[in-house]
């Protein structure tokens, strides 16, 4: 297969000699349009358009999320700002896929009369397809994140989650793991400033312990640690920013029951109260309402429970030891073991009802394509000739990319098409070249996998005759823990590009061309 693939994909990199940053800026007010993209994927084609070659150039395209940065948790730089006010255009993905900082920097800084776009929210008027979002993963463990709901999203706004009591035998607290292994504080109980009491057999932590933002109509997965076994209380709240349509959640007890049985704690809620050991759930801010719930996605129906007659069980098989490395010296020292609930999926993803992954469908970008071309003539008349040109010859190349990407696909045997990924973003991939996402494991630092998980996965592969596990490129150096995984389960560990181009695969072409010359080889 790399015979076969070779030639086409050195052909495809010397056709689209792309730069994810296009032609430098210069301090001074640079000259001609100014394109600003979210993404390395989407400087590609804006530049494909609008600057194919240096002689043949209307606008300096620029992306903001730089080569190897994950746009999910990407925070804009100084140079960032100053590109977006000089920008005539703004091209963003949207569906949630960019961290909020990001989208708000283009909002408070593009000039007046430009124009700002979020493609992947927009290209079903281009003959795209839009997939849902269906968390259903069978779990032995809860995944438990954050939601809001309840209004529509679509005049924006975002929902403070704070955390203002803790009450457990140990310290406890919420953090995000990020992409490369950095930790995002949500919540601590020994947070700088708290006011500890002593309740009984318990501590009590007070005071302002953390939160986090959530735009309107989101969710966003958490890691939730504990340090020793007992029954813990948080009192969590949400508050909208100023808009009249939402009402605030009040301080909310959510209760815990961590390596013990939950039963003692049930029986003291009250006879309804349920038990929560499994599965995907959210702690949701209703904010038609003004309440928290805990939803869960069963069978992809959402299932509402009252946080004050539920209880959410961390069994004991979650117990891990603290990996090396300063990020998890604020739950104790390496080897140290707590009680985790891992993140569904490693880093910051925060994301709405719609997959934002778009581009892992080669139509959607001929979509997208036709999208920026009429963004980009809108903004520059004069050009219209060279771009509806430089898109023609853009689509030519899409389009071989997608009869490719068809032929290699499916050539697979149908145990090579049964995908188990690190990254739960490629429901496109498998939706338009015939593939199965057959499970996704969360590599976070840290996250030993349990005897139950591996056993799950072990199961998959042999039932599936699954050959490979694929991590995130780059991902695999800092998670030997999916090594062992493969080990165990006798199949390579291979990588795949997700959402992030870099000197291997400069263009959007190269970089799927790539995963699916890793598929054919990896699945044999």
């Amino acid at each position: 297969m790399r015979k076969t693939l070779g030639p086409r994909l050195a052909a495809t990199v010397a056709a689209l000699t792309l730069t994810l940053t296009g032609c430098a800026a210069t301090p001074a007010q640079p000259e001609g349009l100014q394109v600003v993209a979210s993404t390395g994927v989407l400087a590609n084609l804006a530049t494909a358009i609008a600057c194919p070659a240096a002689d043949a150039c209307r606008a300096q395209v620029s992306s903001l999320v730089p080569p190897g940065a994950d746009p999910h948790s990407y925070e804009p730089s100084l140079r960032d700002v100053r590109d977006v006010a000089y920008a005539d255009v703004a091209f963003t993905n949207g569906l949630l896929l960019e961290r909020q900082k990001l989208v708000k920097t283009v909002e408070a800084n593009l000039p007046a009369g430009a124009q700002s776009v979020a493609v992947a929210e927009n290209i079903e008027s281009y003959g795209g397809q839009l997939i849902p979002i269906v968390e259903d993963a069978s779990l032995d463990s809860l995944w438990l994140g954050l939601r809001t709901e309840g209004v529509d999203s679509t005049q924006g706004g975002e929902v403070r989650f704070e955390v203002s009591r803790v009450l457990g035998p140990g310290q406890a607290s919420a953090f995000i793991t990020g992409t490369f292994g950095a930790v995002e504080m949500v919540a601590n109980s020994a947070a700088r400033g708290a006011e500890i009491n002593q309740v009984d057999d318990a501590s009590e932590a007070t005071g302002d312990l953390g939160g986090t933002d959530l735009p309107l109509q989101a969710h966003t997965h958490l890691s939730w640690a504990f340090t020793q076994p007992g029954f813990y209380e948080f009192d969590i709240s949400a508050a909208p920013s100023s808009d009249d349509r939402l009402q605030g959640v009040k301080p909310t007890t959510v209760h815990f029951a961590v390596g013990i049985d939950p039963a003692p704690l049930a029986a003291r809620l009250g006879e309804s109260t349920q038990v929560l050991g499994a599965g995907h759930a959210d702690l949701t801010a209703q904010l038609g309402e003004g309440k928290l719930s805990i939803r869960t996605d069963g069978d992809g129906e959402p299932t509402y429970y009252d946080p004050e007659s539920t209880v959410l069980a961390v069994p004991s098989r979650t117990l891990q030891e603290l990996p090396a490395g300063s990020q998890y010296r604020f739950l104790g020292k390496p080897g140290s073991q707590v009680y985790l609930l891992a993140q569904a999926v490693l880093g910051k993803h925060v994301h709405g009802e719609i997959d934002p992954h778009i581009w892992h469908s080669a139509p959607n970008m001929m979509a997208a394509a036709q999208l920026m071309r009429d963004t980009l003539i809108s903004a520059d008349p004069a050009g219209a000739k060279d771009y509806r040109a430089n898109t023609e010859a853009l689509l030519a190349e899409l389009a071989r990319t997608d009869t490719e990407l068809r032929q290699v696909y499916g050539q697979l045997p149908d145990t090579a098409r049964n995908l188990i990924t690190t990254h739960d973003g490629y429901r496109y991939l498998a939706s338009e070249y015939g593939l199965t996402i057959a499970g996704y494991v969360s590599p976070g630092p840290g996250v030993e996998p349990s005897i139950q998980q591996r056993e799950r996965l072990r199961r998959t592969i042999e039932d599936a005759g699954v050959t490979a596990l694929y991590t995130e490129n780059g991902i695999l150096s800092r998670t030997p823990v999916l090594e062992q995984v493969g080990e165990e389960a006798g199949v390579q560990v291979c990588q795949l590009y997700s959402d992030a181009l870099d000197a291997q695969a400069p263009t959007y072409s190269a970089m799927m061309l790539r995963n699916a010359q890793t598929v054919a080889e990896c699945g044999q």
